[in-house]
């Protein structure tokens, strides 16, 4: 089964995986190694495969305190994004 069919199997967009190889440095020619994760009940797939998920050029990452995480524009103070976030004035 090739990655991109395990991806879309299992709802994860090829395109990532994609940026991932890119990222990490992957050569395309090496035949990729799947390996099956489990995750507790209570942690959903996307809270756990956002971690590696880079941050793009300019931007830094901003953890919440429901698990879920955001990127603002580097120099943001944490605090103050999840103020905003927690008022209603910005949707992560």
């Amino acid at each position: 089964m090739s990655v991109s069919a395990v991806a879309r199997t299992h709802g994860i967009v090829t395109g990532m995986l994609f940026r991932w190889r890119v990222q990490f440095d992957v050569a395309q020619r090496k035949r990729a190694k799947l390996a099956s994760v489990t995750l507790p009940d209570d942690i959903p797939a996307t809270l756990a495969l956002q971690r590696f998920v880079q941050p793009p050029d300019g931007m830094m990452a901003v953890d919440l305190p429901d698990g879920r995480r955001m990127f603002a524009p580097e120099g943001c103070d944490p605090d103050v994004v999840r103020a905003r976030i927690d008022s209603g004035g910005v949707s992560p």
